[in-house]
């Protein structure tokens, strides 16, 4: 926590020479971290149309996550943070953006215990993109489970693991994309990771272990794509209120089922045919039996592509609604 981050004295500058030189009809705000709450008052202090957008925590948590140090999620407030809320909710009172988007209904309804964003809330999606191209039919056979993120205890990495060993179910796979903290867990769990792109065989160099682990290391760009037409089924067992992970958003489009933790805005955006496949955050079991309960049955909760909950179209409209809305022109 940076003491700039509570209050930067250079934003409103900055921002009063910006909005001078370009003449907005209306500012639109994101992630503003570091800039402090300046950067959420001063279009208003200017009589300037504002909208700003809801993507984590950081206007009720110091760490924007509400994440500890070490990883694990906080189920509480801590005093720290519960007095830099009240700091900014002063800071911004007065001069508050007209509107505040949502990206999904989990993260607007933390917010609605802001004063001044009371009545100014509303949710707006991430907008869903299309796959470059369609996704390959799979082969019917042994599920390929997968994992795309962070590895860290806040993401679920650990209780994955030890769910899928727990399931035992005979010749599936769990590929594991990503870097972080519990890389040597997932390591220690499958092979180490190549570098190489996911193939139908272990990454190059190395071989699955006998639970049928895979670590990729990091996966993006075209290695993303190969990824997702390898599996059968995204798992994302956040262990945090995670808000709207853009992954959900990618399997969705390109069909691929999720079995996810009843977690921030998870439940909201897989698709309705796999809500069959939610589990208790945190729980091992839970996540074990959907396991089975997908390899048993992949069709009950396989569902075609489609671009929901909102497609480009229906989030530029949403867009420009907000913006109307907030004063623009």
């Amino acid at each position: 926590m940076h003491l700039r981050d509570v209050w930067n004295p250079d934003t409103a500058s900055i921002l009063e020479d910006a909005i001078n030189a370009f003449s907005p009809d209306v500012v639109h705000s994101h992630t503003v971290q570091g800039m402090s709450a300046v950067a959420l008052t001063r279009p208003g202090r200017m009589q300037i149309p504002h909208v700003h957008t809801l993507h984590d925590y950081w206007l009720l948590c110091q760490r924007t996550s509400m994440v500890q140090r070490d990883g694990t999620a906080c189920t509480t407030s801590c005093r720290g943070c519960a007095a830099i809320t009240a700091v900014r909710e002063r800071q911004i009172r007065g001069n508050a953006p007209d509107v505040v988007l949502g990206v999904s209904k989990a993260v607007a309804a933390v917010h609605e215990r802001l004063e001044w964003a009371s009545g100014r809330l509303r949710i707006l999606y991430n907008p869903v993109e299309s796959p470059p191209e369609p996704r390959p039919v799979r082969d019917v056979g042994a599920p390929v489970f997968g994992y795309l993120g962070q590895l860290a205890a806040y993401k679920g990495v650990g209780t994955l693991l030890s769910a899928f060993k727990a399931a035992d179910i005979r010749g599936s796979r769990l590929l594991v994309g990503g870097r972080g903290p519990l890389l040597s867990e997932v390591q220690s769990a499958g092979a180490a990771p190549s570098g190489a792109a996911p193939s139908g065989a272990a990454p190059s160099g190395a071989a699955p272990s006998s639970d049928g682990v895979e670590a990729l290391g990091w996966v993006g760009g075209d290695t993303k794509e190969q990824f997702f037409n390898e599996i059968d089924c995204l798992v994302v067992p956040s262990e945090w209120s995670d808000p709207a992970p853009i992954v959900l958003n990618e399997a969705r489009a390109r069909g691929i089922p999720v079995i996810g933790a009843e977690a921030g805005g998870i439940p909201e955006l897989i698709s309705p045919k796999a809500s069959a496949l939610l589990f208790p955050s945190r729980d091992s079991g839970a996540l074990s039996d959907r396991l089975r309960m997908f390899a048993a049955a992949p069709a009950d909760y396989t569902a075609p592509p489609e671009l929901a909950p909102l497609d480009w179209a229906g989030h530029l409209e949403g867009l420009m609604t907000a913006y109307r809305d907030a004063g623009a022109r």
